[in-house]
């Protein structure tokens, strides 16, 4: 057995560069296999090895039953190590190779894939969102958290995805940098469970492999990715990701269809019979939906009359091409994110043009509804795919001409075809920016976040301001106010709803509420009542003090395990939470809790409803039973700038009756 030495990938550069080459050169399948396994006899016979570190035992694992030692529990297995991190379109890209390959092949087989989480914003270094990451994507192996990217600067890595694979002694002989290498991945896998088998140095072990999804009690939706709503105000569509449908709903929830799900597939017809891949991006005119079918790099077409859904764009696989022109069926695209209906400047109807974000290809496309021309383009027939904006370089580029400038996984649009505007507006979330793509020119422009450096892609924060001074993490959507003049931003890693005024180039504060005050609050369950206070005239900056005083039916005693509390909402007044304690835990309803709530010196509105609300958990004395009961009080506050007290005290008093 080789003893263990250099650890960088650089040190297999030299000999993994001659394989490449000679590979070229081979035409047939045996020639290929003979060369890979000549040099796997060249790198077993090193008298050091290319060892792989231990992976550390305090990291934090997923899908499996607890810790993964690297030179103990994986010694005798083949092992793929997949540097990603879940934000990134090109790792992304990479999952359905290796969900073929890990099909192909199972630990007793001798191949274990270990995706190694690598974050690159910090909101990916949480275990919770890699949890839900590892449920969207449907990944079904270990995943490591190595949240200080350790393994990564050990092995010196450098970009998403990088793929190194290991020996059975740990130790490393090939690796694979960036997507689209899945013919390599399988002949370097084979010969190299096959050059090992006849050593006798393949264990057919299991692993310990416990699955997360396996563990989660079955929910309605599952990673809703998109939500619109039809002119009417009266239809909501949602984009049910995780359950690979469609959902067209009235506005109180009611479900009127169901398109495709709950398994992921690529097929036309009817409502009962269609399927989806991880759909996000959705838009609805009178019964007509396109859809963005994500991972079958798809545009869908759902008619809500006929029930019947069918392909308008796309092949079926990831497409290459960076320039398009081929009839929307007969053009292969890339991962298409969000689409708008739009209107082309010679059309002569409205919703002639349905805008693409391809976050694949890291542009801007345009499926032609009808013939005419795009900015800065020639006369197009109906039903022609093409790219409109965007070079295909991942990069923060801003140009007047639309081809050269550069996107970073688009994935929001929202429209505004009225002047001044008269733009597309993009969220370009690898980037962190708001973009403006002029329907006039075709002009590529800057709105906020990012910084000048079209290279720089980790221009992110969380700051207020205007222009480069803004700081957005990662934003996935986005919507124009028409009536308000304003943008709304779904500023994803940051848990926050940005609002942007276009005519100041500003990002006010007032719509920003942390996520670790109101993303964990409880939900009360259909039954609770709600009670209606009278209205409370206060001033800006006034303190009130609810008093919060509940009693328990007779026989009953507080659960004191339960996560029994208070909290506050304000759903269309969201600016009077700012800086508020919004919840509080309830240890005894003995006696009154004290609730404490500070307006704003600024308020934006003169009138505002807050919701007061409680959540418990009691049981009867012989434990026999235990029930959550809720309550809500509604608080309409007037609010006016009037000589009064500091601080103004308002009862809440509720008893729970015996069921």
């Amino acid at each position: 057995m080789a003893a263990a030495g250099a650890r960088a990938l650089a040190a297999l550069l030299p000999a993994q560069t001659q394989l490449e080459y000679a590979l070229l050169d081979a035409d047939a399948p045996q020639e290929k296999e003979n060369l890979v396994y000549q040099y796997l006899k060249k790198m077993d016979s090193r008298e050091r090895d290319l060892a792989v570190p231990e992976l550390g035992r305090d990291l934090q694992w997923l899908n499996t039953e607890g810790p993964i030692s690297l030179h103990k529990d994986l010694c005798g297995k083949v092992v793929v190590l997949d540097f990603f991190t879940y934000c990134c379109i090109n790792c992304l890209h990479l999952l359905p190779d290796l969900h073929a390959l890990e099909h192909q092949y199972s630990d007793k087989d001798g191949l274990v894939i270990i995706s190694v989480h690598s974050a690159k914003f910090p909101n990916e270094k949480v275990l919770d969102n890699i949890r839900s990451a590892v449920l969207r994507y449907n990944i079904a192996h270990p995943v490591v958290n190595d949240a200080d990217a350790t393994l990564w600067h050990e092995l010196e890595v450098s970009c998403w995805p990088t793929l190194v694979i290991l020996g059975p002694r740990g130790n490393m002989l090939f690796s694979l940098v960036g997507e689209g290498h899945k013919e390599k991945l399988f002949l370097f896998t084979s010969i190299t469970l096959k050059f090992y088998k006849e050593r006798g140095q393949i264990k057919d072990n299991k692993i310990g492999i416990k699955l997360y999804r396996d563990s989660l009690p079955p929910s309605p939706l599952l990673f809703p990715g998109k939500v619109t709503v039809d002119k009417s105000g009266e239809r909501l569509v949602i984009a049910d990701t995780g359950h690979h449908r469609i959902l067209v709903t009235q506005k109180n929830g009611q479900i009127l269809h169901t398109i495709g799900g709950p398994n992921s597939g690529r097929k036309d017809g009817r409502f009962s019979e269609a399927a989806f891949n991880s759909p996000q991006g959705i838009a609805i005119k009178n019964n007509v939906i396109y859809v963005a079918d994500t991972e079958n790099h798809l545009i869908r077409k759902i008619d809500l009359e006929l029930e019947m859904v069918s392909t308008v764009a796309g092949v079926g696989i990831r497409g290459i091409d960076k320039e398009g022109g081929a009839k929307g069926e007969e053009q292969p695209i890339s991962s298409p994110w969000d689409v708008v209906f739009g209107n082309l400047i010679a059309g002569t109807q409205e919703d002639d043009v349905l805008w693409i974000a391809m976050a694949g290809s890291h542009q801007i496309w345009a499926l032609m509804l009808e013939s005419g021309k795009l900015p800065k383009g020639s006369d197009l027939k109906k039903g022609v795919c093409i790219r409109f904006a965007g070079s295909g370089n991942e990069e923060n580029r801003n140009n007047a001409y639309p081809h050269k400038a550069g996107f970073a996984q688009p994935s929001g649009l929202s429209l505004a075809s009225e002047d001044p505007w008269n733009c597309l507006f993009v969220a370009d979330s690898e980037s962190s920016t708001v973009r403006t793509i002029s329907l006039k020119d075709g002009a590529v422009k800057h709105l906020v976040g990012g910084e000048r450096d079209p290279l720089n892609l980790f221009a992110f924060g969380d700051v207020d301001g205007a222009g480069t001074n803004a700081k957005l993490q990662h934003p996935l959507g986005i919507t124009w106010d028409k009536k308000r003049k304003l943008l709304y931003v779904a500023d994803s890693y940051n848990h926050k709803l940005p609002i942007l005024n276009p005519e100041a180039w500003d990002v006010p504060d007032h719509l920003s509420v942390q996520r670790d005050e109101i993303a964990n609050l409880p939900k009360l369950p259909k039954s609770a009542p709600n009670i209606q206070l009278p209205s409370l005239t206060v001033t800006p900056g006034q303190t009130i003090q609810f008093l919060l005083k509940l009693t328990l039916p007779p026989e009953t005693k507080l659960n004191e395990e339960a996560p029994n509390s208070w909290f506050i909402t304000a759903e269309d007044n969201t600016w009077l939470l700012q800086g508020q304690c919004l919840s509080g835990g309830i240890k005894d309803v003995s006696c009154q809790t004290l609730i404490p709530f500070q307006l704003p010196s600024s308020c934006l509105s003169a009138e505002a409803i807050l919701a007061i609300k409680a959540c418990l958990y009691y049981c009867s004395k012989d434990s026999s039973a235990c029930m959550m009961k809720g309550i809500s009080f509604s608080q309409p506050l007037q609010i006016a700038n009037t000589n009064q007290s500091s601080s103004t005290q308002v009862e809440l008093t509720y008893a729970f009756l015996t069921n």
